[in-house]
This record gives C-alpha cells, structure tokens and sequence, in this order.
C-alpha cells in the first residue's frame, strides 16, 4: 500500500484567528508540502485544480515541475486534473514536460469536478463532461505512447500525422488514473480501462467498499490483467499529539469551516446538513484523533474494501496553520503508517 500526501489549494483563513496567510505563501506551502512529503518517506504528492473560487490551485503542472526540482523520490501526480476543461494535447505535452524533469515521476489522476458553474463559464455542456472525461483519456494515452497520431472526435480539432513533444520519460506512458465516486465513474473506468481513486468526502463511509468492489468485479469481466485493477482511497485526515478528544477540539473548525465553504460553492444557497457539525459522520468524513484511532479507523475503512493499493490523506485545508500541517503528517507517516500496516486485513489474499 503507497501512501501519499494530497493538498486540493483552498485558501481559507484560520478560523480560529481570522488571519489568512498571503497567496505567495501559500503557493510556497504548496511546493514545500511536496518536499516534506519525500522527506517523510510519503510515496507520492497530488495536487488539486480548480477554477473561479478560493482553491487558489487552478494550475498544478507548474508547481509539480518546481517540487520535481526539489525532489527525487517521490511520485507527482493530480488530485484530480479536470480533462474536461482542457485541450488533451497541451495536457499531454505538460504532464509529458514535468514526467521529464522529474525523471519518469509522474501520474495523472483525472475527474470531472463537482462545480457545475465552472462548465458554464467554460463554455461547455456539463452533461457532456463524462465523455469529455474518456476521449480525452483515450486521446492522452494514444499521444504519449503512439509515435504517429491521426485522431479525430468531439472535444479538438482533427490531428493528422502529429508526433507529441516532448515524450514522456516513462514508457509506454504515465499512469492515468480516474476519481469514481458513483458506481457510473466507477464503471467508466473499467471501460476506460483505468484504476480509480475514491474520494470519502464525496461517498460517505460505506460506499468505497460498494465501489471497490463493483470495480474489481467489472475489471475481472473485461479479461484485462488483475494486476490493473489499482484501487485509491482519499481521506481527509488529522493526527493529534494527544487524546482524539484533544485533537477533535484543534481541527474540529478547520474541517468544519472547509466543509461549510465547500458545500455553498457545490450548491449556493444551501444550508449546511446538521450531520456535518461531527467528525465522523457519514457526510463529514474526516479520520481524527490519536495515533491509535487514526490507525484503528483507517485500518477498518480500508479492510472493508478489500485492502487498497494508494492511501492519500488531506491535512491541509481550512486555514490550519503550517506548523501544524507538518507536525500532522510527522506523527502519520512515523507511527499511523507502521500501525495501519500491521492491522490491515487485505482480503484478497483471504
């Protein structure tokens, strides 16, 4: 099981102080996030893209190539690239660029976003996003691992005869992963042919096991090899110095005013679900507490689903102040980890 490190960019003050740290330092806790992640010996980095709203990350190529730059390890990849804003061509020579500057490091893990707005100031038919989704997928691969294309569809102009530049390092291509957090992404990914990533904001607790399974059974049915069929899990997650009582009361209004924000961006208008005032709940989400709880309640989550091949966890977000961040993932990858290893039940090698 790889674990990683996921930021999604918002830019939210604290709300305990009211203070928000400037967009620069911001954007520098984006990059440095990337180095501690190698540095606490994390498998790899993702970072978010949005667009029009206070995830101020809207472009992460750039700053992947600067955390490339500072790095040698660590896998750099999406949480989530949004394909269908883009066109696959000038993702493939970016993702391709950064794949060569970090020496063959990169994945690209792809969605659709959840901001049905962004669609309309794009331009675009948002009922159209899921095949957006997939022809640019399809596109992507062909460019990266083809010499020659010559390609026509419904989201660029033809190409005819064209070679990408420059190719990527790795061979045949970058891994490209989908987020699926419904049981259509999920079984668009095995058409699609791509492992998936499974977001619990977006779920709830009981659905990743529902998913991960409906996704290993449909890869099976596709014939493809079983060593595909790579399952993800996102979780937003906080590690305590102390009791889970302690660490509940310091991260307690961080989740809570990330999530209240989120929800008046995905719905505007909407009052916030009463469920949401508790960590833990189906809707929240949120894995806090103490090293032993933390490791208790992720080993149970991902031995529902079947074991898991990544593990991302999100400290970040809500305003919570940088020390704080690193001090977090510290006490995750030095004593959660170890832990969460030794209780994990993969039952698919039951």
């Amino acid at each position: 099981m790889r674990i990683g490190v996921t930021t999604l960019g918002d830019h939210l003050p604290d709300p305990h102080t009211g203070v928000r740290v400037s967009t620069t330092q911001r954007f520098r806790e984006f990059v440095e996030l990337g180095v501690i992640a190698e540095q606490l010996g994390y498998d790899s980095y993702h970072l978010g893209e949005h667009h029009f709203c206070e995830y101020v990350l809207s472009s992460p190529t750039p700053v992947l190539a600067a955390v490339a730059e500072r790095t040698g390890r660590v896998r750099l990849s999406t949480a989530v690239a949004l394909l269908p804003h883009h066109d696959p061509v000038r993702i493939a020579e970016d993702y391709a660029t950064v794949d060569q500057l970090s020496g063959g490091r990169v994945e690209l893990l792809a969605g659709r976003g959840v901001f049905r707005d962004v669609y309309r100031q794009y331009g675009q038919d948002e009922a159209q996003s899921a095949a957006m989704l997939a022809e640019s997928v399809d596109l992507i691969r062909r460019l990266w691992s083809e010499e020659v294309v010559s390609w026509s569809g419904t989201i660029r102009p033809p190409l005819d005869g064209v070679t990408l530049h420059p190719r990527p390092f790795q061979r045949p291509h970058p891994p490209i992963w989908l987020s699926a957090s419904s049981e259509a992404s999920v079984d668009r990914a095995v058409a699609i042919g791509c492992p998936i990533v499974i977001p619990t904001v977006s779920t709830g607790v009981a659905l990743p096991a529902v998913l991960a399974t409906r996704y290993r059974a449909g890869w099976e049915r596709t014939g493809r090899d079983p060593a595909g069929a790579l399952v993800g899990l996102h979780v937003h997650c906080y590690v305590g110095d102390g009791t889970t009582e302690t660490a509940r009361e310091r991260w307690h209004r961080h989740q809570i005013s990330y999530l209240e924000w989120v929800f008046s961006l995905a719905r505007p208008g909407m009052a916030l679900p009463p469920a949401l005032a508790e960590l833990g709940t189906p809707i929240a989400q949120a894995v806090c507490g103490s090293v032993d709880d933390v490791a208790d309640t992720l080993a149970r989550r991902v031995t529902a689903m079947g074991g898991v091949d990544v593990l991302l966890v999100q400290t970040d977000q809500g305003g919570l102040a940088w020390d704080e961040v690193g001090a977090s993932l510290a006490r995750f990858s030095a004593s959660v980890v170890p832990k969460l290893k030794e209780r994990v039940t993969d039952r698919r090698t039951d």
